[in-house]
């Protein structure tokens, strides 16, 4: 299934994929400092509901409280530390990235009808669907608010530009997956584009906006390609570890939708095996993509992408094979 969460396996690299030791204790030491700010955002104290009642700010609240790896905002905080960014913007740029995140999954899970988001109740089926589009709205708007004091007030109209841009993007992957299956397996070429549409664009934020912010706006097309391209690779690995527990929950109605997956997609023309290598051939050529855009960008921005990419390499290489129900 397609999502915008790159979920609970990503490997989070050593410090040497950072420039230096100290840029990845810097940023161990601003991470916490992003989760205080978007405890913040939601303000849940202020709201205002029928006693006893649960109101959007505390449902987003109770949202955040399942943590999670936080990838874009270390995306955001080692790119911002490594272009030379203060302290505040690179939090303004990685709180933000991760509020609209979340923002997302809010709303992926709604659609999707999953139960459950890191370990936890997801919002919606806590609390119900018209709380959950309204708590992901909420912590959407936030992701602007979250801009709002960033020094550099002569680029915050681009910024906010960036952001709506990417958000939408990100919405069309959406609206494409969810009309354009229809129980069929679809293509090559339109998995792609959802894997680079729906992941893609809001895992790249953080890297544009830190470029952006920095100076280097000649750099944001190859962020954008690093993404991408990285997105539809981890996509791909987690269609083939996947594609056993999509089976089984298709077969027992665990589905609410049909699932698109690239292994079923080959499966239309290839046998079972070759099927697995040829979606993990594509996933591998991705991430030369990735990893050839991601080298090019200034100050080292892209190195913990790069160590991303790395891990996923490892993973995807040992594919060799796999048995579905």
């Amino acid at each position: 299934m397609f999502t915008v969460d790159l979920k609970r396996r990503l490997f989070m690299p050593p410090p040497v994929c950072l420039r230096s030791q100290n840029h990845h204790e810097k940023l161990e030491s601003l991470l916490p400092q992003v989760d205080s700010r978007m405890r913040d955002a939601t303000g849940a104290s202020a709201g205002f509901s029928a006693a006893g009642e649960v109101g959007a700010r505390s449902a987003a609240a109770y949202h955040l409280s399942a943590g999670g790896q936080r990838v874009r905002a270390r995306l955001g905080l080692a790119a911002g530390l490594a272009l030379g960014l203060t302290d505040n913007d690179t939090l303004c740029i990685a709180t933000c990235a991760e509020l609209m995140h979340n923002a997302s999954l809010i709303h992926d899970d709604l659609q999707d009808r999953d139960q459950f988001r890191r370990g936890q109740q997801a919002l919606w089926a806590k609390y119900g669907g018209n709380l959950a589009i309204c708590s992901g709205d909420f912590l959407l708007s936030a992701a602007y608010c979250a801009l709002c004091t960033i020094s550099q007030s002569g680029v915050l109209p681009s910024m906010l530009s960036l952001l709506h841009e990417r958000t939408a993007r990100a919405i069309d992957g959406q609206c494409a997956d969810l009309a354009g299956l229809d129980g069929k397996a679809g293509s090559i070429g339109l998995y792609t584009k959802i894997a680079m549409a729906k992941s893609g664009a809001l895992l790249g934020l953080p890297l544009e906006l830190a470029l952006l912010a920095s100076g280097h706006t000649d750099a944001m097309p190859a962020a954008r390609q690093a993404c991408e391209s990285f997105a539809v690779s981890y996509q791909i690995f987690d269609d083939l570890e996947d594609l056993a527990g999509d089976a089984a929950r298709s077969d027992s109605g665990g589905k609410s939708r049909p699932a698109m997956n690239i292994a079923l997609i080959f499966m239309e023309s290839h046998s079972h095996a070759d099927a697995i290598f040829r979606a993990r051939d594509l996933g591998l050529q991705q991430l030369a993509l990735c990893e050839s855009s991601a080298a090019r960008l200034p100050s080292n921005a892209g190195a913990l992408l790069l160590g991303f990419s790395a891990d996923m390499r490892r993973k995807l290489a040992a594919i060799s094979s796999l048995e579905t129900c």
